[in-house]
C-alpha cells in the first residue's frame, strides 16, 4: 500500500452521494485523515454546490479526475449506484495495481458483483464485494456491512479501528451480496403486505386492529422461535392455506382492493404444496425449520 508519514491508509470513494458521505464524515471523526473522493458533478453546477459542501463536512478532499483518486489511494471505494458498479470497475482498472484494495459498496446483486470481481483481477488489487445492511443516514460509518472476497479481510483490519461495523464473511465475491439481496425478499415483501393489509383493512374499518392483531404474533417470542414456528408449520399446511387465500382475494376483490400481494401468496402457496413436505414429514411439523432442506435428499 502506499506509505504515508502517519501510516494511515488513503481511502478514496467514487462518489461523493449520501453514503460515501455519512461514511467519510464518520470516518473522519474516528480520527482517519487523508480521505479523498472523485464525484462526477465536483464541477458541473449545480450540482457541484452539494458535491463541496458534503466535502467540507467530511473534511474530504476532492479530487479532479478517476484517474488520480484511483492512483493516489491505498483503498478505493465504489459507492455509487448498481447500474455503475461494472462501469466504474472497468474504468478503474487502468489504474488500479497490486496491493491496493478495490471495495464495491454499491447495492447490486451478486453476479454484478462477480463480474465486477473479475474485471478487476487481473491488475492486481484485492476486490471486496460490500453489503450494507442497514441505514447508512442514520448510523453513517457503524452501519453494519457485510464484507467477502479476496481483500475483505485486509479492508475489515484496515476500517474496523475507525469504527466500521464490518463482518467478514468467507468466500469469493457476491456471498455478501446475496445476503443482501435475499433479506430484501422479507424486508420489501414485509411493506409490501402490511400495505395490502391496511388499505383493505381500511375499507372494513379495521387496520388498527389488524396491525394489533399482527403484533401479537411476532412478540409470542424471540423472532426467531416465531419464524421458525411459522416456517415449519407453513410447509405443512400450505396446501389448506392456498384455498384459505382464494377466499382472501375474494374479499379483497369485493372491497376493490389490489390483491397483487394475496394472489403471489396463494401461488407460492400451491407451490409448496406441490413440493411434498407434507408427505415428507408425514403431515407433522418439523421442530427445527432447518428440516426443511432435507426435502429430496
Amino acid at each position: 500500500m502506499t506509505a504515508r508519514n502517519d501510516n494511515m491508509p488513503v481511502l478514496g470513494f467514487i462518489g461523493l452521494g449520501e453514503a460515501a458521505f455519512h461514511i467519510a464524515r464518520g470516518l473522519h471523526g474516528e480520527g482517519l485523515r487523508g480521505i479523498r473522493a472523485y464525484d462526477k458533478f465536483w464541477n458541473v453546477p449545480p450540482q457541484s454546490d452539494l458535491v463541496a459542501q458534503r466535502a467540507g463536512e467530511a473534511s474530504v478532499t476532492l479530487a479532479p479526475s478517476l484517474q488520480a483518486l484511483v492512483e493516489g489511494c491505498d483503498i478505493v471505494v465504489s459507492a455509487v449506484s448498481a447500474n455503475l458498479a461494472v462501469p466504474l470497475a472497468r474504468e478503474s482498472a487502468a489504474w488500479l495495481r497490486p496491493g491496493q484494495v478495490y471495495a464495491d459498496l454499491n447495492s447490486a446483486g451478486p453476479q454484478t458483483k462477480i463480474e465486477a470481481a473479475a474485471i478487476v483481477a487481473p491488475t492486481g488489487a484485492a476486490f471486496v464485494d460490500g453489503a450494507i445492511m442497514g441505514t447508512v443516514p442514520g448510523l453513517g460509518h457503524k452501519v453494519p456491512t457485510l464484507v467477502c472476497g479476496e481483500g475483505a479481510q485486509r479492508f475489515a483490519d484496515v476500517l474496523r479501528p475507525f469504527g466500521m461495523q464490518l463482518t467478514v464473511l468467507e468466500g469469493a465475491a457476491g456471498k455478501a451480496s446475496a445476503s443482501k439481496m435475499l433479506r430484501s425478499i422479507f424486508m420489501k415483501g414485509v411493506v409490501a403486505l402490511l400495505l395490502e393489509t391496511v388499505l383493505a383493512g381500511h375499507e372494513y374499518g379495521l387496520e388498527d386492529d389488524l396491525l394489533d392483531s399482527i403484533a401479537e404474533t411476532f412478540a409470542a417470542g424471540p423472532f426467531l422461535e416465531v419464524a421458525n414456528g411459522l416456517i415449519a408449520r407453513g410447509v405443512i399446511h400450505a396446501e389448506r392455506r392456498a384455498h384459505e387465500m382464494d377466499e382472501v382475494v375474494a374479499t379483497l376483490r369485493a372491497a376493490g382492493v389490489d390483491d397483487t400481494m394475496s394472489l403471489a401468496t396463494r401461488d407460492k402457496l400451491l407451490k409448496i404444496a406441490a413440493a411434498g413436505y407434507k408427505a415428507h414429514f408425514k403431515g407433522v411439523a418439523p421442530r427445527d425449520f432447518h428440516d426443511i432442506f432435507t426435502l429430496g435428499r
